[in-house]
């Protein structure tokens, strides 16, 4: 069971990815895309395992019962 803070931040990330992914309209600004800076900067710094789990829910531990 994962607890309150990284349910948390798996729902920060997947809304920060939503809006990194989502295309620029044409004949918009091309930086016209709203997202959370502090997020990026934490999936930067993040392990690439702890990514990983986040973005796909897979856990060695779920993997394992």
């Amino acid at each position: 069971m994962k607890n309150k803070r990284k349910k948390a931040l798996e729902a920060k990330v997947g809304v920060f990815v939503q809006q990194y992914k989502r295309k620029a309209q044409k004949r918009a600004e091309p930086n016209d895309r709203q997202y959370d800076r502090n997020i990026e900067e934490k999936i930067k710094h993040m392990n690439p395992e702890e990514l990983n789990e986040l973005l796909y829910g897979e856990d060695e531990q779920d993997n394992k019962e």
